[in-house]
């Protein structure tokens, strides 16, 4: 019976009779920043051939947030090694895995027995039922097996949505950062659409021999998981000297203890999170939430802080930062909101760092300008200013990262970096980086950086453009740990 068996799986024929429980809605929902629909009827009709719940798991990339898998409960336990790529659709997704586990998460670094992900032969359990009713063996029943494995884990390929291309600059005079075309007053930036329709295509067999069904049924996700992004809190400063308030979000260290110092983080964002949703800074890409990740708590305990400069706040006070490279009533507010911070929290001085993108590149360098004794070190991405205002800057601890086709922030920071290796700073430099490389390629690229012992490293991405940078520039490891490797202190 078993090759009949074997016949059906591949012919899809068998369907399932049993008749399934109630939609699980346990998992924990997101905040409202992200997307998401369900619907009963779609519900109802998942539950006719085996799914009782789609749960989507959204991940925070340099490109923004998105839904990284899926994780599909069915009532009792999947055979894995039955599985394979194919028997699940995704709209708009690759799947690169599947497996199943027994609680709704997801295995870090698993090897799937799942058909076609390894070399080897498929594997069918010889504990399968001859019929798609349920034949459960002595073993089962006592083992429960049934229980567990029951949830089925869909990964997907990330595709980085950023545009790689080299942005065109014939013809154009050389720009020395001091002037430039100043980013949109109003952003088109949308929150993020966590939305994902799943069809089982292909048979699932359960480890008790229950087969369910292809079906044509497409089901829409009925919950999101959540993300790093709900360990943040949000809270509004209000200027005691001006009035104007800006959110901004904080991250506590897990065992966070008032008696403690930590260092800070200080993240801002370019001006395409310019919007009235308190979180974009957090979703529109990783820059703030790389550095919370438990991975890397663990090796950089440290609080991080994100402000969200809002489009109501464009409205009233212009942009935080302009290509005149002056110093705003935005610029202010940001500012006095960091002060704020370091004399309400245990911060230890000591280790101050500071980082963004664009915008928020922009906006550490002017800060970093006004208060030379701030920041113990900076990661400055796809940005410029005024490079004669930044050669006080030269006794700095800086890492800068932009793309040979950022128009502005790669002629200003070739500019900058001259002008202090003519006042004696050593730059470590090296040749432009392919942004493609893997980890392990990154690694050796930053360690041939970290060698040359400069205080400014300077690196470029060969190609790509001025959005693309932070696309990929905090996914750095390396960078992330030269960082925090800073110090104050001799």
């Amino acid at each position: 019976m078993n090759k009949i068996l074997l016949i059906a799986l591949v012919l899809g024929t068998l369907s399932t009779t049993n008749t399934l429980a109630a939609t699980d809605m346990a998992t924990t929902i997101s905040s409202t920043s992200s997307t998401t629909i369900a619907t009963e009827d779609k519900t109802h009709q998942a539950e006719s051939y085996g799914i009782q719940s789609v749960t989507a798991v959204p991940k925070i990339y340099g490109d923004g947030e998105k839904v990284a898998a899926v994780i599909i409960k069915y009532p009792e336990a999947i055979q894995e090694s039955a599985l394979t790529l194919n028997t699940f659709t995704v709209k708009g997704k690759t799947i690169n895995n599947i497996y199943t586990n027994s609680v709704p998460k997801l295995k870090e670094n698993y090897k799937s027995t799942a058909q076609g992900l390894h070399n080897g032969a498929p594997q069918i359990d010889t504990t399968v039922g001859q019929t798609n009713t349920v034949k459960a063996s002595k073993k089962d029943k006592n083992s429960k097996a049934t229980a567990a494995d029951q949830y089925v884990v869909v990964e997907f390929e990330y595709e980085n949505s950023t545009p790689f291309v080299l942005a065109p600059r014939p013809n154009k005079q050389k720009n020395n950062g001091a002037v430039g075309v100043d980013a949109p007053l109003h952003s088109n930036r949308k929150l993020p659409d966590l939305n994902v329709t799943v069809t089982q295509v292909q048979p699932v067999v359960t480890k008790t021999g229950t087969i369910y069904g292809p079906s044509q049924t497409s089901v829409i996700n009925t919950s999101t998981a959540s993300t790093i992004m709900d360990e943040f809190k949000t809270y509004i400063y209000t200027d005691p000297t001006t009035g104007n308030s800006i959110p901004y979000n904080v991250f506590l260290p897990k065992n966070y203890d008032a008696s403690k110092q930590y260092p800070l983080y200080f993240f801002i964002a370019d001006s395409s999170a310019n919007i009235n949703d308190n979180r974009t800074v957090l979703f529109q890409g990783n820059g703030a939430t790389v550095f919370a990740s438990p991975e890397e708590q663990a090796k950089h305990e440290a609080m991080i802080v994100a402000p969200q400069y809002t489009q109501d706040l464009v409205d009233t006070l212009g942009m935080m930062t302009t290509d005149k490279n002056e110093w705003t009533p935005g610029l202010t507010l940001v500012d006095n909101l960091l002060h704020h911070v370091i004399a309400t929290y245990p911060i230890d001085k000591n280790r101050i760092y500071g980082s963004g993108q664009s915008q928020g590149g922009m906006a550490n360098i002017s800060i970093s300008d006004k208060h030379p004794d701030l920041f113990t070190a900076q990661f400055l991405v796809a940005c410029q200013w005024n490079t004669e205002e930044m050669k006080v800057l030269k006794d700095k601890k800086l890492w800068i990262l932009v793309s040979e086709g950022d128009d502005k922030a790669y002629p200003g920071m070739n500019t900058a970096t001259k002008n202090w290796a003519d006042l004696g700073t050593k730059i470590a430099t090296s040749p432009m980086w392919d942004s493609h490389s893997t980890p392990e390629q990154f690694d050796a690229l930053v360690k041939a950086t970290v060698d040359q012992k400069a205080p400014i490293n300077y690196t470029v991405f060969k190609d790509g453009n001025h959005m693309y940078t932070w696309s990929v520039a905090y996914t750095i490891e390396g960078i992330r740990d030269w960082l925090f490797s800073q110090t104050k202190e001799k």
